[in-house]
């Protein structure tokens, strides 16, 4: 397994910066959507516990950048650590969001749960690759 060391030139750093990066506005535009994801309105309303969600994705993306920091002073632990909590908060922003519309017995997804999933499983994808780089 190729690894990242702590003598790695400053290029494996920029990239992998790149890629957490990357991930940071997929989450913003998924949050975005997801503020208006439910039916209704005369274009979409938020989900019942948008308040809660939002805190979710805000924590993740403020994780990610926390990421990029610890990986400017070449500190892998961190970095892995601040990944591992973007995931989390990213897994409960998505997670929290199943069922969370008006409607149905028991809610309803979001109009685009199902993209919501797809977003959440790439970036997550492309932090598992980060974080493996790192270990």
């Amino acid at each position: 397994m190729v690894s990242v060391t702590d003598t790695a030139p400053a290029d494996i750093y920029t990239v992998l910066e790149g890629v957490l990066r990357d991930c940071i506005p997929q989450i913003q535009d998924m949050m975005g959507s997801m503020s208006q994801g439910c039916s209704g309105g005369p274009h979409g309303v938020p989900p019942v516990s948008w308040g809660q969600l939002q805190q979710h994705g805000n924590l993740s993306v403020n994780a990610l950048n926390a990421a990029i920091l610890a990986l400017v002073k070449k500190q892998k632990s961190n970095a892995v650590q601040q990944i591992n909590t973007a995931e989390i908060e990213l897994d409960a922003l998505v997670n929290g969001a199943h069922n969370s519309c008006s409607g149905g017995s028991g809610g309803e997804d979001p109009v685009y749960y199902s993209r919501y999933q797809s977003i959440r499983d790439t970036v997550k994808a492309k932090l598992e690759v980060v974080k493996a780089l790192l270990s």
